[in-house]
């Protein structure tokens, strides 16, 4: 076997000399006479050929090699403030997030994104592929699920189910059910309890957020801690800053289960006063995007 190094121009034109090379790596035959397999390798600025012998069989194919794809998720953009998801015309974006090995007060970060996912399909994808590799983005996408129960029952317990262990699950699910019944005379039923974890969301502009939507986080001073039971994994605790309550800081536990370590997954283990209560809506709520 030869092996000679040419520049990119050069080696083009040798092979386009012998055979009909495709784009895309596809095959072609020669016409006849001498069959060689031929096979580049290696960049523009650097390319291989290697050129070798072939039994009588052969058909003369040329293989073209390309360099391998980059394994970073194709909807992840760089942004300047952290990388963007992009789901459509939807957008995500962490900015910033917790130490894994030392949460404190002093720690703040924030999640933004342009709308509320439209369907579950995109509320797994935004999960699985960048929100849920992140603590914080776990915490807003809880928010998310929250307002996707308020528009569909189903597809909103198909997302709260997906982000959260099976014990909240249930703690979730039995106050929901009433905090978006029809109970509107005492103030129980809050359609918009959601959008009051949103910055910008007060009762005295109907809670309305300031776009791009942002949940604001803060380290809690519960810090980091390890459990046991139900199983192993890590419980990170943290505020989400919620102007729908006197006290802004809605504290939740977000948990690495040591199950979910091959995933980078993150579940939102505890998060009660997510829905407690919030002030009495003043004006009539627009909705959220």
């Amino acid at each position: 076997m030869k092996k000679i190094i040419f520049n990119s121009i050069l080696a083009a034109a040798i092979v386009s000399g012998t055979a009909l090379l495709s784009c895309n790596g596809g095959q072609s035959s020669s016409d006849g006479g001498d069959t060689k397999a031929t096979m580049l390798s290696g960049n523009t600025d650097n390319l291989e050929i290697q050129t070798q012998e072939s039994s009588p069989a052969s058909n003369g194919s040329v293989s073209v090699q390309s360099a391998p794809e980059s394994s970073a998720q194709p909807n992840v953009q760089a942004g300047m403030d952290g990388d963007v998801y992009r789901y459509g015309s939807h957008t995500y974006q962490v900015k910033g997030d917790f130490k894994t090995d030392k949460i404190t007060t002093s720690d703040f970060n924030e999640v933004t994104f342009s709308n509320i996912p439209s369907d579950y399909t995109e509320f797994e994808k935004v999960y699985k592929e960048y929100l849920g590799k992140h603590i914080n983005g776990t915490a807003a996408m809880m928010v998310m699920a929250m307002e996707m129960y308020g528009r569909d029952k189903s597809v909103g317990e198909r997302c709260i189910r997906l982000i959260n262990t099976p014990n909240n699950v249930s703690s979730v699910m039995n106050i929901l059910k009433d905090r978006y019944g029809n109970y509107t005379s005492d103030g129980y039923s809050q359609r918009y309890i959601a959008a009051a974890l949103i910055d910008g969301a007060v009762r005295t502009n109907s809670y309305a957020p300031t776009e791009p939507y942002t949940i604001k986080c803060q380290g809690s001073p519960n810090g980091i801690k390890q459990m046991t039971m139900p199983k192993y994994g890590t419980v990170y605790y943290m505020y989400v800053i919620g102007g729908g309550w006197d006290t802004h800081q809605r504290q939740c536990e977000i948990v690495m289960f040591e199950d979910d370590e091959a995933t980078g997954l993150y579940k939102m283990n505890n998060c009660p006063s997510f829905y407690t209560q919030c002030q009495q809506i003043k004006g009539e709520w627009k909705g959220l995007k």
